[in-house]
This record gives C-alpha cells, sequence and structure tokens, in this order.
C-alpha cells in the first residue's frame, strides 16, 4: 500500500510535455526482489513514457533495487496489477492485465504469480493502477 501510494503521489508531481498516452511502468530487480510500478491515471498533467519509466525505476532504486530492469512498460490504458513474492529463494514476479475491473487484473497476476511457482505468504506484495483514458496523440498536419 505505501508503494501504491508513493507512485500516486509521484504522477502527481509529474508534468507533461510532448506525445503523452496512457502510460505503464514496471522495474524490478531480480537480486533483491525489490520494484517499482506506475502509470499515468489520464489525469492533468500528464505525463510521458520517459517521466513514467523513470518514475518506476527511481521506485525501485529508492526501495533498495540494485539492479533495476525494465519488466513492462505500454501506451495501452486499462487495469493493471503487479505481484512479487519470494518463492525458494528466488523472486517471483507476475503481472496482469484486464480492459475490465481491477479485481480481474488482480486475480490474472495471482494467477500468473502461482503458475510461475509463486507461494502465497507473508512478504508477498501488490499494486494494482488503472491507466482510464485513451493515448493522447498529436494529430498529424494534413498538407495538401
Amino acid at each position: 500500500m505505501k508503494k501504491f501510494l508513493l507512485a500516486v503521489c509521484l504522477i502527481g508531481l509529474l508534468f507533461a510535455s510532448g506525445k503523452v498516452a496512457a502510460q505503464s511502468a514496471v522495474y524490478v530487480c531480480e537480486k533483491t526482489g525489490k520494484w517499482g510500478a506506475t502509470g499515468d491515471n489520464g489525469e492533468a498533467p500528464r505525463a510521458t513514457m520517459k517521466e513514467v519509466k523513470d518514475a518506476a525505476l527511481k521506485m525501485c532504486k529508492e526501495s533498495g533495487g540494485e539492479d533495476c530492469v525494465l519488466y513492462y512498460s505500454s501506451t495501452k490504458n486499462g487495469y493493471f496489477s503487479f505481484m512479487s513474492g519470494n518463492s525458494r529463494d528466488q523472486f517471483v514476479f507476475a503481472l496482469g492485465i484486464s480492459q475490465q475491473s481491477e479485481r480481474d487484473a488482480m486475480k490474472k497476476s495471482m494467477d500468473n504469480y502461482l503458475k510461475q511457482g509463486g507461494i502465497v505468504r507473508i512478504g508477498l506484495e501488490s499494486v494494482s493502477w488503472h491507466c482510464p483514458k485513451d493515448p493522447v496523440q498529436k494529430k498529424k498536419s494534413t498538407k495538401n
């Protein structure tokens, strides 16, 4: 919950510039199991993909990630849920995406987590977010 609130705060601080869209990014550190996930909530100010990725990377590093790498990014709208846990001395990361609901995205991320060998126990982390608006695109100029 703490990470989710941090992600929401980070998004609120980002200023949009250039082409923006419904943005999502997740960075993970397989060595430490730390991660950072964030997305553009569709409200002004809108965030660019670079800003969203930078915020997720910063969040991963600030939580203790040493070698944070991009796990997932997208410009699609929808509901997203990410789970992370330690299973048999290795970290398992799983993502769920849904166009229907946050609950559906969370179910998909849990299903993916379990399929990858994840174990539900103390220390399992989860965050969900929603990118409600379609990508904002610059209109193409129509020169004749």
